[in-house]
C-alpha cells in the first residue's frame, strides 16, 4: 500500500509538470509585459535628472517586479510536490479562485463567462496543493471542452454532513460510451500531445484520499458537470483555514 501511495504521488507530480508545458505561452506573455516595462523605465532612468521623476519610475519598477514575483509564486505553489504538505482545513471558495488564476496560463479565459455560486465558509480537510491541482485540471478541461467560448460555473455547497463542489461547462459534452472510461489511467479524448491521460485518474485518487467521491453528468453538445463530494468539517470557517 505504501508503494502504491508513493507511485500515485509520483504520477500526480509528473502530470503537473507535463501540464506546465501547456502553460508556456500564457506564462511568457504575463512575464514579458512587466519585464518590458522594467526595461523601458530603467533606460529612462539612465538620462533622468529630475529626482521626483526618478522616484516615480522606481516605484513603477517595484510594482512590475512584484507582478513577476506573483507569477513565480503561483507556479511554484502549483508545481511543488504535494507530499511536502500535510492535510489541513481548506476553504473551497478561495482554492477555486486560486485555481482560476493558475488555469488562465493554460487556457484563454477572456471569452468565457465565469459564474461563481459560492456558499460562504465551505471547508474540507485535505492537502491544499493536491486539491489545487484537482481544480486547475477540472477548470482547464471545462474551458477546452467549450473551445474557449461558453459559460463556466463554479459552485460550492454545504449539505447535511457533506461539502460539494460542482464545475460545469457548456461545451461539447462526453459521449455516453466514454463516460465509464474517463477516469482510467492513460485514457484521453484529446489529440496527441494535448493530454497525458492521467488528469482525471489523478483527480479520482486525490478525492478518494480525502474520503470523497466524484461524479459526472454530461450531454453531448450541451456540456458536462463534475460533482465532488467530501465529508464536511463542521465548526470551522474559511477564514481559519490554511491554503
Amino acid at each position: 500500500m505504501q508503494h502504491e501511495s508513493t507511485l500515485q504521488t509520483e504520477l500526480l507530480h509528473a502530470e503537473k509538470l507535463a501540464g506546465i508545458g501547456s502553460f508556456a505561452a500564457g506564462i511568457a506573455h504575463d512575464m514579458n509585459n512587466p519585464l518590458q516595462l522594467i526595461l523601458g523605465l530603467a533606460e529612462n532612468l539612465t538620462d533622468e535628472t529630475d529626482l521626483e521623476a526618478v522616484h516615480l519610475q522606481a516605484q513603477e519598477i517595484i510594482e512590475a517586479v512584484k507582478r513577476t514575483t506573483a507569477i513565480c509564486r503561483d507556479l511554484t505553489s502549483y508545481s511543488r510536490r504535494a507530499s511536502l504538505r500535510q492535510d489541513c482545513l481548506i476553504g473551497l471558495n478561495g482554492k477555486l479562485d486560486e485555481a482560476l488564476k493558475i488555469a488562465r496560463y493554460a487556457v484563454a479565459l477572456q471569452d468565457i463567462d465565469i459564474r461563481k455560486v459560492y456558499q460562504p465558509d465551505v471547508v474540507v480537510k485535505g492537502n491544499p496543493d493536491e486539491l489545487l491541482h484537482v481544480f486547475v485540471n477540472l477548470i482547464t478541461n471545462a474551458v477546452q471542452a467549450m473551445e474557449h467560448h461558453g459559460t463556466l460555473t463554479l459552485e460550492t455547497n454545504a449539505i447535511a454532513d457533506a461539502a460539494q463542489v460542482r464545475v460545469s461547462d457548456t461545451g461539447s459534452g462526453i459521449a455516453p460510451e466514454l463516460l465509464g472510461r474517463i477516469f482510467d489511467p492513460f485514457f484521453t479524448t484529446k489529440p496527441p500531445g494535448k493530454g497525458t491521460g492521467l488528469g482525471l485518474y489523478n483527480i479520482k485518487n486525490v478525492i478518494h484520499h480525502m474520503n470523497g467521491t466524484i461524479g459526472v453528468e454530461s450531454q453531448v453538445g450541451r456540456g458536462s458537470t463534475f460533482t465532488l463530494t467530501f465529508p464536511s468539517e463542521s465548526g470551522a470557517g474559511e477564514r481559519s483555514t490554511h491554503s
